[in-house]
């Protein structure tokens, strides 16, 4: 990719199981995956590709775009347990709640999904992997 490396080749290196990089979801575990385009234009916005999931094999890398007043998106949000937080209870931490976001559920789901079901399993991650595209070619348009 010299001198053309772009999201969509960052991608694919950190989904490449063969060469260590995309490291198997049963063996370690990370948090999540990043790609960052970082326009060399101070006018243009950075756009940074995450997928909020271990495993980028198994998951798409989302756009953001960060700015003022970002508007949240409850999906991808830890649940807030305010007071009842075992974190601020005393004793402390004497209760261990579900702190999974609904990404990451639904994550949960469709990785089932491709280990137990080979012909839906992969329907599902070629929906995913043309809703990745999208995101991509949208982020595009905006950088360019």
């Amino acid at each position: 990719h010299i001198g053309d490396v772009s999201a969509q080749a960052m991608i694919d290196v950190l989904r490449d199981k063969d060469s260590g990089v995309c490291v198997d979801s049963e063996s370690f575990l990370t948090t999540a995956s990043i790609v960052s385009v970082l326009p060399q234009d101070p006018s243009f916005p950075c756009v940074h590709y995450f997928t909020g999931t271990p495993d980028p094999s198994r998951s798409i890398f989302k756009p953001f775009i960060f700015v003022d007043d970002v508007k949240l998106v409850p999906k991808v949000q830890s649940p807030s347990f305010g007071n009842d937080d075992p974190a601020k209870k005393i004793p402390r931490f004497q209760e261990k709640p579900d702190r999974r976001h609904e990404l990451y559920k639904a994550h949960e789901w469709a990785r089932s999904l491709l280990e137990t079901d080979q012909d839906k399993g992969q329907k599902l991650m070629r929906i995913m992997l043309d809703l990745e595209k999208q995101g991509l070619e949208a982020m595009e348009d905006i950088l360019t």
